[in-house]
């Protein structure tokens, strides 16, 4: 498989980790390969462990394309539309939540 799209990926949320949470992450974990989705983990010892779900679809004779992102630990589980730059705009406006 192409990892181009894996790899665009884990760069948005590196960046988002650190813009966001400063010092405060420990690691950005993934991707994990669950079937035909891709999981990563932000884990941070002050706010809540954000997850991004990612599900992957192939056409027969074509790329990898994203059919469908999932973010959780950001207030309310949020359905972004499955393309990188709407996973970006999301992540640019996202609020954190303090583990309590």
């Amino acid at each position: 498989m192409d990892t181009s799209l894996l790899d665009e990926t884990t760069q948005i949320l590196t960046e988002f980790a650190a813009t966001k949470f400063s010092a405060q992450v420990l690691q950005v974990i993934g991707p994990l390969q669950e079937g035909s989705s891709y999981r990563w983990r932000i884990v941070s010892n002050r706010y809540k462990e954000v997850t991004v779900m990612a599900s992957i679809k192939k056409a027969l004779f074509g790329k990898p394309s994203l059919s469908s992102i999932d973010v959780y630990g950001l207030g309310e589980t949020t359905a972004v539309k499955p393309h990188l730059r709407n996973l970006q705009d999301f992540l640019d406006s996202a609020e954190l939540t303090a583990v309590r």
